[in-house]
């Protein structure tokens, strides 16, 4: 009897050690405000991937551990366990997408061109950015681009993050950036002389229902995490989370 008890009182002893233990999350640096804000000791202090880790983290009552790594390392990461999560993701963006236990979709993003207006053209379809340089995100996939770029019909200048390429908008050193709605509006509301010279193709290159993921190589345990993202969408905490952070393209 003292020994079941014993064995009992250890069971459960671990399980709330495991259960205290901290949710490894990946997280790119290339991601700009409103998606994901970094202090200045470059960890996360504020963002709509933040808010959404940490809703999940909630629901399952465990701490978060932030990994701020650059698009190239993020893959490696995943594939050695090295992170438990990876928020804000789709399957078609990255090639571990076996590898990887899919949580069901929760924000949707949308992609779109911003381009300058002293240089503005109308884009119904992208043979309309044929011969033009746009402004990418080194490591991104972009699966309606690539191909093109690949075949020589479009020209990528690659950045480290969003910013950067809004930047050379600005100077007129490409021709269109492609970044996300939310990104854009908090850009122009956060900078009047970028409002002033820039402007929002009415094209929309994607819109796709992200997800998180947990690897397959990590030590968390994928279903609690698959109840947590359902509870919290059935409860409407994802529409609440991006009206917060929503704002109008200007």
């Amino acid at each position: 009897m003292a020994r079941s008890l014993a064995l009992g009182l250890t069971a459960a002893l671990w399980m709330t050690a495991a259960a205290a233990e901290p949710i490894r999350v990946a997280v790119c640096e290339c991601d700009s405000a409103p998606l994901l804000e970094l202090g200045p000791d470059r960890k996360p202090s504020g963002g709509i991937i933040k808010d959404l880790v940490e809703l999940i983290a909630a629901k399952l009552g465990q701490p978060v551990e932030y990994k701020v790594l650059s698009r190239k390392r993020i893959d490696p990461a995943l594939e050695r366990g090295d992170a438990d999560l990876v928020c804000f993701t789709s399957p078609n963006w990255t090639r571990l997408a076996d590898r990887m236990h899919w949580t069901g979709e929760n924000l949707v993003q949308t992609e779109l061109f911003l381009m300058h207006r002293n240089w503005a053209f109308q884009i119904e379809s992208l043979d309309d950015l044929k011969g033009k340089t746009l402004g990418l995100i080194l490591g991104f996939h972009y699966p309606g681009i690539d191909p093109q770029v690949e075949r020589g019909d479009m020209r990528a200048s690659r950045q480290t993050d969003h910013v950067q390429n809004f930047r050379l908008l600005e100077r007129q050193r490409i021709d269109v950036a492609v970044s996300t709605d939310l990104q854009i509006a908090h850009y122009l509301r956060q900078n009047p002389k970028a409002r002033s010279v820039l402007m929002v193709s009415d094209f929309v290159l994607s819109r796709t229902p992200t997800q998180c993921a947990v690897p397959k190589a990590s030590r968390l345990d994928p279903e609690p995490v698959r109840r947590a993202v359902k509870a919290l969408g059935e409860q409407g905490a994802f529409e609440r989370l991006m009206k917060t952070y929503r704002e109008p393209l200007l």
